[in-house]
């Protein structure tokens, strides 16, 4: 089995995001709190120019790549697709060089990653997807509201977010963390999505605090990993830290109703 970060020193991450944003400020918040330690966001890079979450890189003073990516876009022949989502890639991949990038963090990135950008961080790229039974509701189909409308219409009891390791092989790579999250009477795909939102924010987080303190090993296979939480107190001691993001959270909220 290959261990991922034997050692728990600084890592620096760049995500990837194409709308909103709302995971990419939830790491924000947990560093400023102090409840992630040993991580650095060093760039985020936006396939969509002028998403929300530009202003939420640019307001944590996080250097911001707009790069006009494919999502949406129509090729003809199909072939010049490949060819543009690779030169996409590659320049993520140039820009991860230069900031010396430990890990990819995917946050609501709506391309599929090539071969070559995958072979390039092998089990170092994070994805989080808003389903827990990735099976059943995961895959390159399996996007937003969709995802949503589809375990509501299954009629499953719960449904949550994962965290996993990204592969070739679209929402099956090993995965770290899984949270569920009952689906009820009445529910929308929005009601749902916006429950299972708030605990992706804790969720996510807490899977890459996992990896950087050596907590993570990988099967040989690659097919699955072996997660350690518990020993030495490790789940204790993380839910007491982030406990400060969650009274942040809370009063958050609160003086929105408020106000």
């Amino acid at each position: 089995m290959a261990q991922v970060n034997i050692l728990a020193d600084q890592k620096n991450v760049l995500f990837l995001a194409s709308g909103r944003g709302s995971n990419f400020q939830a790491f924000v918040d947990h560093l400023r709190l102090g409840v992630l330690k040993e991580v650095s966001i060093k760039a985020l890079i936006c396939n969509r120019p002028g998403a929300p979450v530009v202003q939420r890189a640019r307001e944590a003073e996080v250097p911001v790549f707009e790069i006009e990516g494919i999502a949406g876009k129509k090729f003809e022949p199909k072939e010049k697709r490949e060819l543009a989502r690779l030169a996409f890639d590659n320049e993520c991949i140039s820009i991860s060089k230069l900031y010396e990038i430990d890990y990819v963090i995917l946050a609501g990135f709506d391309q599929v990653l090539t071969k070559s950008f995958v072979d390039n961080f092998p089990f170092r790229i994070l994805n989080i997807h808003p389903a827990y039974d990735l099976q059943l509701f995961g895959g390159s189909n399996m996007v937003g509201s969709k995802v949503h409308e589809s375990v509501i219409a299954s009629g499953a009891r719960y449904s949550g977010c994962s965290v996993h390791l990204v592969t070739s092989a679209v929402d099956q790579g090993p995965i770290i963390s899984k949270k569920r999250v009952s689906v009820l009477h009445g529910d929308t795909a929005d009601s749902l999505a916006a429950r299972i939102l708030e605990q992706e924010h804790l969720v996510y987080p807490e899977a890459v605090q996992l990896l950087v303190d050596g907590r993570v090993i990988v099967s040989d296979s690659g097919a699955r990993c072996y997660v350690d939480r518990y020993s030495g107190r490790w789940d204790l001691e993380w839910e007491e830290r982030q406990q400060s993001y969650i009274d942040f959270f809370t009063e958050e909220k609160r003086g929105r109703t408020d106000h």
